[in-house]
């Protein structure tokens, strides 16, 4: 049987077992176009294994998801939201308190003490 597809012409009998000799004939490199980039496929070149990916986290549209990973998921160390929280509590304040430091000796070496006199009464509140 004659079959043309895409223009690509190839005789096929289906009563010839699996098929799978069928394409043995093609030994030339193949030429393909997709998108205006153009590939070259060897027939003759044996199939690659699949190499195992090294477990990472990707991003596609804004959905994450994971590849590699036995579940399909990492397994992330638990942490309390109590003791979560409590660590960004207490992140927070350092923060807050390096930055009114910083402030504090700008309006020192400025000699601004109307500023200064703000900035103190700003660290008791904070403390």
């Amino acid at each position: 049987m004659r079959l043309i597809y895409r223009g690509v012409e190839y005789e096929y009998d289906p009563t010839q077992g699996t098929g799978d000799d069928r394409f043995s004939r093609f030994r030339e490199p193949i030429m393909l176009t997709y998108r205006g980039n153009h590939y070259q496929l060897d027939p003759n070149r044996p199939v690659r294994s699949k190499v195992e990916q090294q477990p990472r986290e990707l991003i596609y549209r804004g959905n994450r998801y994971w590849v590699g990973y036995p579940d399909g998921k990492p397994t992330l160390p638990t942490v309390s939201k109590p003791r979560q929280a409590a660590n960004l509590t207490v992140t927070h304040r350092e923060n807050l308190q390096r930055n009114l430091q910083r402030r504090i000796e700008i309006a020192r070496q400025k000699g601004d003490n109307a500023l200064l006199a703000l900035l103190e009464a700003e660290r008791r509140q904070i403390v």
